[in-house]
């Protein structure tokens, strides 16, 4: 589209404040009828950016009202076969807002296009997904007995499984201070440590226990390890949320190697060595460490030969095929999350420009120039609802064709045939 696709016409100045620019939500267009404005919070964005204040507003409703004020809109068709709009209004004799309204429609009039959209799977797999529900469950369950229902940190979740949780009356905590007997604990995916699990034994709480399978096994064979006498190497990072529980089983035995050069630090004399892959490293990262740790001990071992988290490196090649296969690619999520900059680097070693999206007004016309296809991948700090609304107001420039990508591993049983 171009300015000359942008049209002025008289609408009512009811509402309407000089100095700000109002922006519909929905409006009756003489040619179409009325019109929904998906894209109004990105004109909304490029107006506050711009320094001038916003008013959000539905103007399907014209009735016995006196024409004052004057729109820009355009419209453009929708992947459904309807038709979206988009606009802004200024004041009557407002000429600066009516000024900024008209610059930021052509501006995003001049990027409106049908485009493709390629959608990542979710960050969240499924131990954390299989923790989510069934704190939900315990939660719905005593919601209305005396009992408290506490979830341990970290608690990694979809934000809209917090605020369900937060319904029901559960609380999110570190540690077990202030439950009484009879209370209800709620493990996470990540696990807990020994003693924290002992405490809340002596403490006479009912425990679910939440613990992703794959943790657990890594948690069992460390202290298995460790009972053999073993020095036990955990492939992975010092911070992430599984690290403390596996070596609290192991106290004194173990090593946390996130670099080839960590594994320099072992002494086999103090007792073979045996390897674990932290639920949550991914393979690849994990390899090089892995192959320095077996040129430096021939005889290690690894402590779980067959339990391998492989969701972290179907997620890493998700994002990457999503932008390999994308002109731009949207990270969804909080920009000081060191969660969405690492899905940010994995589109950028594609070769493919990504940008971080906190809110929906962070998109910008710029962004959208000569882009074709837009993949986008949700971070796991991303807010409630976001990704839908990304999609909802990119829905508003034209035509969106949406699909989704996932990358799976599967586990084969038996021969292979």
């Amino acid at each position: 589209m171009s300015r000359a696709d942008v049209r002025e016409l008289p609408v009512p100045s009811i509402g309407m404040q000089r100095g700000e620019v109002l922006v519909p939500t929905h409006v009756g267009d003489p040619v179409h009828g009325l019109l929904s404005c998906p894209a109004a919070p990105l004109v909304a964005g490029s107006l506050r950016a711009r320094g001038r204040p916003v008013q959000l507003a539905d103007l399907s409703d014209e009735a016995s009202a006196d024409f004052d004020a004057r729109m820009y809109l355009v419209t453009c068709p929708r992947e459904d076969g309807g038709t979206a709009a988009f606009a802004a209004a200024a004041a009557p004799g407002d000429a600066l807002s009516a000024a900024a309204a008209r610059t930021v429609i052509e501006e995003w009039a001049a990027v409106c296009a049908n485009r493709s959209l390629l959608l990542s799977a979710t960050p969240w797999c499924s131990g954390a997904l299989h923790a989510a529900s069934a704190a939900s469950k315990a939660a719905a369950e005593h919601q209305n007995t005396e009992r408290r229902v506490c979830v341990l940190t970290p608690a990694a979740m979809p934000p809209e499984t917090a605020a369900e949780l937060a319904g029901l009356g559960a609380t999110v905590a570190d540690s077990l201070e202030g439950l009484e007997p009879g209370d209800v604990v709620v493990f996470p995916a990540h696990g807990v440590t020994a003693q924290l699990r002992a405490d809340a034994a002596r403490r006479e709480l009912v425990v679910v226990d939440a613990t992703c399978p794959i943790v657990a096994a890594a948690q069992e064979a460390a202290a298995r390890a460790a009972d053999r006498g073993h020095q036990i190497v955990l492939v992975g990072q010092p911070e992430q949320a599984a690290t403390i529980p596996i070596v609290s089983l192991a106290p004194g035995r173990v090593t946390v190697a996130e670099t080839p050069a960590k594994t320099a630090g072992i002494s086999a004399a103090q007792g073979p060595v045996s390897y674990l892959l932290e639920p949550g490293f991914s393979v690849e990262a994990g390899a090089p460490i892995l192959s320095a740790l077996r040129s430096r001990y021939p005889a290690a071992r690894p402590a779980v030969p067959a339990e391998v988290c492989y969701a972290p490196s179907d997620r890493a090649g998700t994002i990457y095929s999503v932008a390999l296969g994308s002109d731009l690619m949207l990270v969804v999520g909080d920009p000081q999350s060191s969660d969405a900059r690492y899905a940010c680097g994995i589109a950028r070693d594609a070769g493919t420009k990504a940008q971080l999206i906190g809110n929906v007004e962070d998109i910008k016309p710029a962004m959208l120039a000569s882009v074709n296809t837009i993949g986008m991948a949700e971070s796991t700090s991303a807010a409630a609802g976001l990704a839908a609304r990304v999609l909802d107001a990119l829905s508003g420039l034209g035509r969106l064709t949406i699909a989704r990508r996932r990358l799976s591993t599967e586990k084969a049983t038996g021969a292979l045939g």
